[in-house]
């Protein structure tokens, strides 16, 4: 079952590929992993399985998306729309750094 596929024998993550280890920074790369964890269980599974070529990039660009989709949805963080359109405007520039 999917079940036993993912939690009893869990696939092997590429992100232990050479390409991976010789190119990123291991202790960025477990915190990037350790987040997507925490935020999608399904896609972390996915994600981890790509060739270790677009892996990274593919990870990255999808913990950004949820950081700003977090920003987007969040009604009671902003005092008006205007402010979150502020910080949405800027993310780029404050968020990425």
């Amino acid at each position: 079952s999917a079940f036993t596929l993912l939690y009893l024998q869990p696939l092997k993550s590429n992100l232990e590929s050479d390409n991976i280890k010789q190119t990123f920074n291991a202790s960025d790369l477990a915190f990037c992993d350790d987040i997507l964890c925490k935020v999608s269980r399904s896609f972390a599974a996915v994600i981890r399985q790509l060739p270790s070529e677009m892996l990274v990039d593919v990870l990255i660009f999808y913990l950004v998306l949820r950081a700003l989709d977090t920003v987007e949805d969040d009604m009671t963080f902003f005092e008006s729309n205007e402010e979150k359109v502020k910080v949405l405007l800027s993310f780029h520039k404050t968020a990425l750094v």
